[in-house]
């Protein structure tokens, strides 16, 4: 299991690729049901993941963390090009520190978080996150997620007036 807040690559020399795998799990997927019908598999009618994101980190990874139990910085620009900035709590940040010391991260609201999971591969890793379905999410940028009730309502406004 991974410790929260625990680099999990320590020295500089230690460079990998690191792909962020993140999917939405549908809560109405019926494994017994699949188990019975379908080998185990999904069927149309009886889908496992709603939808799914991958990143790959681009540049060379020389440290990997997670930050449970913390808060994001949501940072951008209303359509009047004025800036913004909300702390959003109760958060998850995986950070993948690189070479030239830029940090790259992917946050997330702990509630939305079903599970994660890390395989090693040959050149590096795949961090899979599995989100709740239950939970509305709003992805207001690649690779920012995080439950509709701790979305700063102002710019919630915004967003749905995005999607319409």
């Amino acid at each position: 299991m991974i410790q929260p807040n625990q680099p999990l690559i320590k020295n500089k020399e230690d460079i990998m690729q690191v792909t962020i795998n993140v999917k939405l799990v549908n809560s109405k997927f019926n494994q017994a049901y699949a188990d019975k019908e379908n080998e185990g598999e999904e069927t149309e009618d009886n889908i496992k993941y709603l939808w799914e994101d991958e990143f790959d980190v681009q540049g060379n990874v020389t440290q990997f963390k997670v930050n449970n139990n913390t808060s994001y910085l949501l940072n951008g620009l209303y359509p009047n090009n004025d800036e913004f900035s909300f702390e959003i709590p109760d958060m998850s940040v995986i950070e993948c520190t690189l070479d030239n010391d830029t940090i790259i991260a992917f946050p997330f609201s702990k509630k939305a978080i079903s599970k994660t999971e890390k395989k090693e591969t040959e050149n590096g890793m795949t961090f899979y996150v599995h989100l709740k379905s239950i939970r509305d999410i709003v992805n207001p940028m690649t690779g920012v997620y995080i439950i509709k009730d701790d979305y700063p309502k102002e710019l919630l406004e915004l967003y749905n007036d995005e999607e319409e």
